[in-house]
């Protein structure tokens, strides 16, 4: 879904935005907003990592792995296949 990818990017930016303003935060304003915008920082990059993992399930949804196996022996069945032989 579009939507995964572009909340994705935007926290990627926000995240980017967060971690270059941070030693001028750290500077001007304090170590309590310093670390406050380290907190921000971390969560922004916590949800770029869930929107991608998000992002990998839908596309895994829509587009599955192709089966696994080579020319001789064929295409690998799943344990719950060859368990009804």
């Amino acid at each position: 879904m579009k939507f995964y990818k572009i909340m994705m990017i935007v926290c990627c930016v926000i995240c980017a935005l967060i971690l270059a303003a941070l030693v001028f935060i750290f500077i001007f304003f304090g170590n309590v907003w310093g670390l406050a915008s380290l907190g921000a920082e971390a969560v922004f990059f916590c949800l770029m990592i869930i929107f991608k993992k998000l992002q990998e399930n839908e596309e895994l949804k829509r587009n599955p792995p192709p089966p696994v196996g080579d020319f001789i022996t064929g295409k690998v069945k799943k344990d719950e296949e060859n368990q009804d032989k």
